[in-house]
């Protein structure tokens, strides 16, 4: 049977709290009890008030209870008669003279956490400030004389494996001594196998805000001066001798942000110290992270700073596969010279009534670049994003709805006035007959700024994958170029799009990128600087599109054309693709005014100096290679084919033949697709070809969609 009771606290009318505490098997709240409870503590530590009633009602459960559920799940197992109410009580709280006694009484105990009986050792599990405990089984029959408690500081001690009382041991001690209860060291021992013995050491509560601090980790170092974590909190390590051990506060997750040792990142507010300080370095992201329903991110901005030394400017974000949720604002939000890689964004959604460049990875990526007076040349480079993916995200860009109350209003129809005939005459004495007054002109529809799932504007995008993802621009200004993948990259390779949609106030949009037109430089006050490089889109596959827009609309690309030489779209196809591209005269896109172009693979061509090559892609039937040509050009490898074509071996044939660069003949791109199987990427009909770059990446999304 278990425990817990529905409390109430209040120190005055206007001063009061409820919440729920796991017990233990004594079926009663006592005031020790109370005292160690979080939202106890945080109450005091707002209201500080000289006395706290505390009312109670406790239940019992066959179902099992923990300290993490939350409230409505204690209300739930209530309301569903899961719990039977036993006990009803109350208490009177001084949390002054609570303190000071607590305190005294803590001294007087061993902080340890071990059971020793007479032939093994047991750590009990504890809480930050749990009020219950959780004894694990003994084995080999053996008594526990004496179980003793201690988490004051935030440490949560794991439990160990048990100890024959003849087993050779080894001590690890952790000293307390910083804290002011209590001092003694905290003991972990184990048996020593093969010359080792195996200890798992405590975890860190980053919940408990009494101890942690923002953006930075406790961990372990065997020097008391220490200032690098040694040992990590929740690890298991091989200790060959007893061993002393010193708490150490660093920055991040611990680690000193080389390339052999880089910053660790393994929780939320890490990532916004990461902005805070402008993060330079390397970063390695150890762990899921989930940010709270109640942080809003604020994007991560670091910008090359052009310096003689391209290695003092140097920023590396690697995710380590890891999932990032519940993500607010773009990870990153300009950045330049910098490698982002690993990273995955999950059941992500941002809302921004900012007329801006917006991407889940980063908003905008920027290439600077300028030369000194004697031509001595200096760039950041072009910022990689490499085998990363967005998933079940959407990115809104509109005002928020206002919710208004409606009065009944009485209306009053004034008479109708019927002005008279006005006849004019000109000099001849003719009538003059009355003409149509002009319509008014058009209003003028702006539009700038780059949306993608990946980033907004900018970036060479290889190996990365998107999924479930939806824009929706309803912003007064348009939004002028939307993708799958990016808005306006610098290129993308090797990367894949499935069920996609994007609408509203955008002008160009593409399964893959809003725009293939490549990247600029930029010089070092920001200003951009003529020419264009890159914009080619190679590898790429987009399924399951829908495009509302109102200029182009492609299956690959919205708009091709760049003021870059030699760009291509190669070894791409795109298909179950629906445009809704024109202008349209209701909001909800039935009647057209008028059409815009859509193609297969582009949309339509732009204005710029030149156009792409488009070699060794499959494009939909239904629709043409290029729906506006103006300056692209495509030649017969490519294959207009009908949407069961695209299930068939034949298909590799076409999207993995190698592409020459026009005006450079030793380039070379190699498609590398693959079939797998149709659950990893197709449906009923069959499997669909995908880059063979990503098949981890298809694996660990259909993984997680399958079993949460």
């Amino acid at each position: 049977m278990n425990y817990f009771c529905d409390t109430h606290i209040q120190s005055r009318q206007d001063q009061g709290a409820r919440f729920f505490i796991v017990l233990e098997q004594e079926q009663q709240l006592t005031k020790d009890v109370l005292a160690q409870n979080m939202q106890y503590r945080e109450f005091c530590e707002k209201h500080r008030p000289k006395m706290v009633l505390a009312d109670y009602i406790v239940y019992s459960t066959e179902a099992e209870v923990y300290a993490a559920m939350q409230d409505e799940d204690f209300d739930k197992m209530i309301a569903d008669g899961q719990a039977d109410r036993i006990a009803q009580s109350e208490l009177q709280m001084e949390p002054s003279k609570e303190k000071a006694s607590g305190s005294r009484k803590r001294r007087k105990s061993s902080p340890v956490t071990i059971a020793i009986g007479v032939g093994c050792i047991l750590v009990v599990v504890v809480g930050a400030f749990g009020a219950g405990k959780k004894l694990g089984g003994l084995t080999g029959g053996n008594d526990v004389t004496e179980t003793v408690k201690a988490n004051e500081d935030g440490m949560i001690i794991p439990e160990q494996e048990p100890i024959l009382s003849d087993a050779e041991q080894i001590t690890v001690s952790i000293d307390r001594s910083y804290a002011a209860v209590p001092t003694e060291d905290l003991q972990l021992k184990a048996a020593v196998v093969d010359g080792k013995a195996q200890i798992t050491l405590p975890v860190f509560d980053k919940e408990d805000f009494f101890t942690h601090v923002p953006g930075y980790t406790w961990g372990f170092s065997s020097s008391p001066e220490g200032e690098k974590i040694e040992y990590y909190g929740g690890q298991t390590y091989s200790f060959t001798q007893d061993t002393k051990l010193y708490r150490v506060l660093v920055k991040y997750g611990g680690g000193s942000g080389t390339k052999d040792d880089p910053y660790r990142i393994d929780y939320y507010d890490q990532l916004e110290l990461m902005g805070e300080e402008k993060a330079r370095g390397y970063f390695l992201q150890t762990a899921d992270i989930v940010f709270p329903d109640w942080v809003t991110h604020k994007p991560i901005d670091t910008v090359n700073e052009l310096k003689s030394d391209p290695d003092a400017e140097y920023f590396e974000y690697d995710g380590g596969g890891y999932a990032i949720r519940n993500l607010t604002d773009s990870l990153f939000g300009k950045i330049s010279g910098a490698q982002i890689r690993n990273v995955n964004i999950r059941d992500s959604f941002i809302h921004t009534e900012e007329y801006r460049d917006c991407g889940f990875i980063a908003c905008a990526v920027y290439n600077y670049r300028y030369e000194t007076e004697d031509g001595k040349r200096y760039e950041t480079g072009e910022t990689v994003i490499k085998h990363c993916t967005v998933s079940h995200s959407a990115i809104y860009a509109e005002h928020p709805e206002v919710e208004t109350q409606t009065e009944a209003v009485e209306y009053v129809t004034a008479p109708v006035v019927v002005p008279p005939d006005v006849v004019e005459y000109d000099e001849d004495g003719n009538i003059i007959e009355p003409t149509e007054p002009a319509a008014p002109p058009e209003p003028t529809k702006k539009g700038e700024y780059a949306i993608g799932a990946i980033t907004g504007l900018g970036g060479q995008i290889e190996d990365c994958y998107v999924t479930d993802f939806g824009i929706f621009a309803y912003l007064e200004d348009y939004i002028l170029y939307a993708g799958g993948i990016s808005g306006k990259p610098a290129g993308v390779v090797n990367s894949c799009v499935y069920y996609y949609s994007a609408q509203g106030n955008i002008f160009n949009a593409g399964g893959i990128v809003g725009s293939a037109g490549g990247a600029r430089h930029y010089n070092a006050l920001g200003r951009e600087l003529p020419g264009s490089y890159g914009g080619s889109i190679q590898g790429c596959a987009a399924r399951n599109i829908i495009l509302q827009s109102e200029v182009s609309g492609g299956g690959i690309a919205g708009e091709a054309g760049t003021d870059a030489e030699g760009a291509m779209i190669s070894n791409c196809y795109a298909n179950e693709l629906n445009f809704r591209v024109g202008v349209y005269e209701d909001a909800e896109r039935q009647t057209l005014q008028k059409a815009g172009q859509v193609g297969g693979i582009i949309g339509t061509d732009g204005k710029e100096q030149h156009g792409h090559t488009v070699t060794g892609c499959v494009s939909s039937v239904d629709f043409q290679v290029n729906g506006g040509k103006h300056v692209s050009v495509y030649d017969d490898t490519v294959r207009l084919a009908p949407a069961y074509a695209f299930y068939q071996e034949n298909i590799l044939s076409v999207i993995n033949r190698n592409s020459v660069y026009p005006d450079d003949p030793k380039e070379i791109f190699t498609g590398c697709f693959r079939f797998g199987d149709a659950a990893v990427f197709g449906d009923d009909t069959g499997a669909l070809p995908y880059p063979e770059t990503i098949e981890d990446l298809f694996e660990k999304t259909r993984t997680e969609e399958n079993y949460g």
